[in-house]
């Protein structure tokens, strides 16, 4: 239903318009996690090799050049960060 008013009256989804031209605020630490059961390395190694057969396809597309201009505008502010 693209261009109804509906739509258009539709609020800008987490101020993405606002946040893409300023730097976005740095999240918080994340806290500790539960002990629980933990992966050993073979595990590990056969999901991490699973998920990259998966999504091989994926990965081998180009990255869309609003994804790309967003990652370049994220890296200028880390870059900004870091200088300070």
């Amino acid at each position: 239903m693209s261009g109804t008013e509906h739509d258009q009256a539709l609020p800008d989804p987490a101020g993405a318009v606002a946040a893409a031209s300023s730097c976005p605020a740095p999240r918080p630490a994340r806290p500790d996690r539960r002990p629980g059961r933990t992966i050993d390395d073979a595990a590990r190694d056969r999901i991490g090799r699973g998920l990259r057969l998966h999504y091989a396809g994926v990965l081998a597309l180009p990255i869309p050049d609003r994804l790309r201009t967003l990652l370049d505008d994220l890296a200028a502010c880390s870059d900004t960060e870091a200088s300070q």
